[in-house]
């Protein structure tokens, strides 16, 4: 009986297709595949048009900005004129107790304006303005350092402080304060 399996003769082995089925299976995929980069490159284009291109008498090429977006941008920053950055440099950095500990939090800040003359009525008060943060963040704690809450809530009354500064020394607004870096050890 073992014999009989052995001396049976083998099926040949089934051919998964033949070249004219991959050909086809291959020009199906490619098809579909040049279909999704021609409807993907339709809908980008719709959903992200291109600026409209001048080319200048010196040979630059400029983005021609429509009137609706130029007044939407106006609307956004205020004045319509770009912002402006002071850094507040070097960092400011102070140091608190946390129980029996000593910490630290150095933080590097930014202001930012709108308008020229505030920033340069931050430059003319910077050392009332770094006194003034220097107290206002001296006393904090640690666990509140550590939650974005407590850093915004930091901001904002950085943000109160240096507005103060300005009102008292008769300086225009600034817009914000920016943390570029806040480490507490």
């Amino acid at each position: 009986m073992a014999d009989e399996a052995v001396d049976a003769p083998l099926a040949p082995p089934k051919k998964s297709g033949s070249l004219m089925g991959t050909l086809v299976n291959g020009l199906g995929i490619f098809a579909l595949t040049l279909l999704a980069v021609v409807v993907g490159g339709f809908i980008n284009s719709k959903l992200h048009p291109l600026p409209d291109l001048r080319l200048d008498k010196d040979g630059k090429i400029t983005a021609i900005v429509p009137v609706a977006a130029a007044a939407k941008a106006a609307e956004g920053g205020g004045s319509g004129k770009p912002a402006v950055y002071y850094a507040i440099d070097p960092p400011l950095v102070v140091n608190f107790e946390d129980g029996s500990a000593v910490r630290f939090l150095q933080i590097t800040m930014e202001v930012m304006a709108h308008d020229e003359k505030a920033i340069e009525s931050v430059q003319k008060n910077i050392p009332l303005i770094r006194n003034n943060l220097l107290l206002l963040m001296s006393n904090r704690n640690y666990q509140t350092m550590l939650s974005r809450e407590g850093k915004e809530k930091l901001r904002q009354e950085a943000l109160t402080e240096i507005r103060a500064v300005q009102k008292k020394t008769g300086g225009p607004d600034v817009d914000d304060v920016l943390f570029t870096s806040f480490v507490v050890q």
